[in-house]
């Protein structure tokens, strides 16, 4: 399948879909919800390759690498998806290499535990930051977990096969399946959340 058209469908059913569950389930007029669900997909899709890469350069500072280049946006108008990177040097042992390409998916289950305690204590009233809380800390996680497991799966050779190739085969599967798990389960929370305040 031709990854644009993978991509597509991965943002549909992970970032689109769950948006119009939360708005068709919450308290909000349509109106609101309307300019809601068309703004925070565009604020995800430029919000997403940065946050990824800035995740890796932090892995890098933290292992004590030198970072050499960044370039943390895509070039959209040209139809680039997700060609950014951060390139870095010093890194000599496996730990190190292990921080440095985990470090975005360490970041997904932190945004992941804390909607989950938003959840507990008190998430977002307004449409707008509801919606874009729940993008942030929920759908962009699992968007970053889904969409690199499809490309390893498929055989890519990004974050995840390095991470593989230090881990093992069996421990990079778990560790993705119960980090997608996580992140489904924070999803459901927060729909649940919506359908409970609204008494639907």
């Amino acid at each position: 399948m031709n990854d644009r058209v993978m991509v597509t469908i991965e943002i549909l059913l992970i970032i689109v879909l769950p948006l119009l569950v939360l708005y068709l389930r919450g308290p909000w007029p349509s109106r609101g919800a309307i300019v809601c669900m068309v703004t925070i997909p565009v604020l995800w899709y430029p919000l997403y390759a940065p946050i990824h890469e800035l995740s890796h350069l932090v892995g890098d500072y933290l292992v004590g690498a030198r970072v050499t280049e960044v370039k943390l946006i895509p070039r959209f108008w040209l139809g680039e998806v997700a060609r950014a990177w951060v390139a870095s040097e010093g890194i000599t042992h496996n730990w190190q290499r292990l921080i440095s390409t985990g470090f975005p998916y360490i970041l997904d289950i932190f945004s992941v535990a804390a909607a989950i305690w938003l959840v507990r204590k008190h998430f977002p009233k307004t449409a707008f930051l509801a919606g874009f809380t729940f993008m942030v800390l929920c759908l962009r996680p699992l968007f970053d977990l889904v969409c690199e497991t499809a490309a390893f799966a498929l055989g890519g050779k990004g974050d995840l096969y390095f991470i593989d190739r230090i881990l093992g085969n069996f421990l990079t599967w778990v560790f993705l399946l119960s980090a997608i798990g996580l992140a489904l389960v924070c999803i459901v929370r927060v729909l649940q959340h919506y359908s409970v305040e609204t008494g639907t």
